[in-house]
């Protein structure tokens, strides 16, 4: 079969005969449908050579035709974070994450643990079920950063994890601001239901974007004693002002996903893009076969010309 890795030629589309006998017989097999270029894979691909197939962003059948998106870490289940329905917090989820410690989505099948197999809402396309699972990470974000109802907020950034942050909120009854640098982005959260505007004074800040400037932005406008949500992941250190303790603004930080009110938020951002089709029509914006993974991943660093690349089989 067909498997997208980092070597040390690039992204290469490398023939992988999968796991060994034995090895599958407490795993299920999934025929990949769709997998997503994440802006962290880009990132992983710049540390260098990898043995692993990427891809954490997936979905696609089971071998008794079962549609599912695959919950892309496998955590112990036995810790106190586990127990308490902190998934994500536990210790050993990094080690047995797919498309980074273990092999991905990013091939014409992948091995998971049964329990990481969800099947998906009737109403939802395998084709673009791999949002399920950005979608659940900006779903965690809003429920973390503790956004209710008639609470004014502010989205920094637009690219896939801040439009699946508009839809998010928009689903839970919330207009949010958006601040974009790039028009094609802009255009695409205002389609999704937001405004293309900044003003100050706001109850809560959700900062998909993940740089200084952006940090910087969001303790300026989040009101004395608001709230900044970190949704993008911070690839390099920042640092904060005296104006952010002046004002005892709360920063908090959200890491994949896990459980809100007693449900998992993987299997609740499936739901919510089964409700909202507009989703993958505006964040999906190329669709590339997986033999052309290179190109998908050329195009996927150029931010001015996409927001979702997706590799299809």
């Amino acid at each position: 079969m067909r498997a997208v890795r980092n070597t040390e030629d690039g992204i290469r589309v490398v023939s992988d005969e999968g796991p060994g006998p034995g090895v599958t017989d407490d795993l299920v097999r999934v025929s990949v449908a769709s997998s997503g270029i994440c802006g962290s894979d880009l990132h992983l691909v710049s540390f260098g050579p990898s043995p692993v197939t990427l891809g954490h962003e997936f979905a696609g059948h089971l071998d008794d035709g079962t549609r599912v998106a695959v919950l892309p870490f496998a955590p112990c289940g036995g810790c106190d974070r586990c127990r308490a329905g902190a998934v994500q917090q536990c210790p050993s989820a990094l080690a047995h994450t797919y498309g980074i410690s273990r092999d991905g989505g990013m091939a014409d099948a992948a091995w998971v643990a049964p329990g990481c197999a969800r099947p998906l809402p009737d109403a939802l396309p395998v084709e673009d079920a791999c949002l399920v699972e950005p979608l659940a990470v900006a779903l965690h974000g809003v429920h973390r950063a503790g956004v209710q109802p008639g609470m004014r907020v502010l989205v920094i950034g637009a690219g896939p994890i801040g439009l699946c942050a508009v839809s998010a909120l928009r689903s839970e009854g919330t207009v949010p601001d958006v601040s974009a640098r790039r028009p094609r982005r802009l255009d695409a959260a205002v389609r999704l239901g937001a405004r293309p505007s900044v003003a100050s004074e706001y109850d809560v800040v959700l900062d998909a974007a993940g740089t200084q400037e952006s940090m910087d932005t969001a303790c300026r406008l989040a009101r004395p004693g608001g709230t900044v949500g970190v949704l993008g992941s911070f690839w390099s250190p920042v640092t904060v002002g005296l104006g952010w303790q002046l004002k005892e603004v709360t920063v908090v930080p959200a890491y994949t996903y896990g459980h809100h009110g007693g449900r998992s938020e993987f299997d609740a951002a499936a739901d919510l893009l089964a409700r909202s089709p507009a989703l993958a029509e505006v964040v999906i914006t190329h669709r590339v076969d997986l033999s052309d993974a290179p190109e998908a991943f050329r195009l996927a660093a150029d931010r001015d010309a996409t927001i979702k690349v997706v590799l299809v089989t």
